[in-house]
């Protein structure tokens, strides 16, 4: 019998708790259906967030820290 084992990370900016136009970061961790979100204790301009890649935009210095920063939380949860 085969077994299938999934795990995802998915990165969000909460839009419902901005706070001068600042959100927080949160990671969503999915292991076999089982799903745990996480605050990565990061805030990003909501301008500079991208919904659709989810990750921040542009090539300002600030969007190039947080990229970084998503990059390695994204390995370390892997």
């Amino acid at each position: 019998m085969r077994t299938t084992n999934t795990f995802s990370v998915l990165f969000w900016a909460d839009q419902k708790n901005t706070n001068n136009n600042e959100a927080i970061i949160y990671a969503r961790v999915t292991v076999n259906q089982k799903r745990a979100n996480i605050s990565i204790k990061r805030k990003v301009s909501l301008d500079l967030w991208d919904k659709k890649i989810k990750k921040a935009k542009g090539n300002s210095n600030e969007a190039r820290q947080i990229n970084q920063y998503l990059t390695q939380v994204n390995s370390q949860l892997f």
